[in-house]
């Protein structure tokens, strides 16, 4: 087994690739994932909130002709499916970390009444299901900069 960190992103584009590397890592392999992310990355223009947000189903060809791109149309929408919702939280609270940001800090504040940073985002992000909302969780709870998970 390898140890490997996982970093809190540091700007909103950051945290869509996070999510979007999430999406399609479930049900998919790992590795082959973590390969290809290079390329996936620049296709998705380095997972720009604002240029992907602007985008729709019309858009996913290019996408998926893209060199080095997992082909599944469900994960490539999600990815732009999420620059949306990604947009719409900035449009509301200035940026996706200020939101999570403010979401956690009324969860400590009240744990019983606040939901939940994992439910938060299941309902937010497509993709984003019961076992992967938690990595994010455990990301955004730690007071690390990062989480630390095996291989």
């Amino acid at each position: 087994m390898v140890k490997k960190r996982w970093y809190k992103p540091k700007t909103d584009d950051a945290f869509l690739n996070d999510v979007s590397f999430i999406v399609f890592v479930v049900r998919f392999n790992y590795r082959l994932v973590e390969k290809k992310w290079p390329e996936i990355e620049k296709a998705f223009y380095q997972f720009n909130i604002q240029k992907l947000s602007k985008m729709n189903e019309q858009d996913l060809e290019p996408f998926m002709k893209a060199p080095g791109m997992i082909k599944n149309r469900w994960k490539i929408h999600a990815v732009l499916v999420n620059a949306r919702k990604c947009a719409e939280i900035q449009k509301e609270h200035g940026s996706v970390l200020k939101w999570i940001a403010k979401a956690k800090k009324e969860f400590k504040k009240s744990p019983i009444l606040a939901p939940e940073l994992r439910d938060i985002f299941r309902e937010a992000f497509r993709g984003i299901g019961p076992m992967t909302s938690t990595w994010l969780e455990s990301l955004f709870l730690s007071d690390k900069t990062y989480v630390e998970y095996e291989m």
